[in-house]
């Protein structure tokens, strides 16, 4: 039982094998196949972004769209020259917003498309950005009322 006619285990005794390597692989993988890292499908779908909600988010606050996206730098740098940019100059600091809030679609897109590779949101990116979300927001408006002053 178990022994094909070659002399083979059948493969439903060695699992799953990988369609490109032949290797076996663990019941319910989901990822790369370890020896030549080809990506093995699982039974579940993978992990999706909501694009609405990255879209929502970067308008409201900018730059969290992309924290949302799992790119926690590039949103850092785009609610820093959003608030920079709509403090001291009106113009920049709105095309500055909108281009944060159309990457935060793209890159949702991107994600759930399987483009680009699928990064979670961590919790203590979430507080690092609301941290410096309050220390930019005060220090624009420290700095700009110095330059206000008559």
């Amino acid at each position: 039982m178990g022994v094909s006619d070659g002399g083979e285990r059948t493969m439903s005794e060695k699992g799953p094998i990988c369609p490109e390597c032949g290797n076996p692989l663990p019941e319910g993988m989901t990822g790369l196949c370890p020896a030549c890292s080809t990506w093995k499908e699982s039974a579940l779908p993978p992990p999706q972004k909501n694009v609405h909600a990255a879209v929502v988010l970067s308008f409201f606050f900018p730059g969290f769209g992309q924290v949302y996206n799992g790119q926690y730098k590039k949103g850092i740098l785009v609610l820093v020259a959003t608030i920079f940019g709509l403090y001291f100059f009106l113009v920049p600091g709105i095309v500055i917003l909108v281009a944060g809030v159309y990457d935060a679609y793209r890159t949702a897109q991107r994600q759930n498309a399987g483009i680009l590779p699928y990064c979670d949101m961590h919790v203590y990116h979430v507080v690092l950005y609301a941290a410096l979300f309050i220390i930019v927001w005060f220090a624009a408006m420290s700095v700009s009322s110095v330059f206000m002053m008559p």
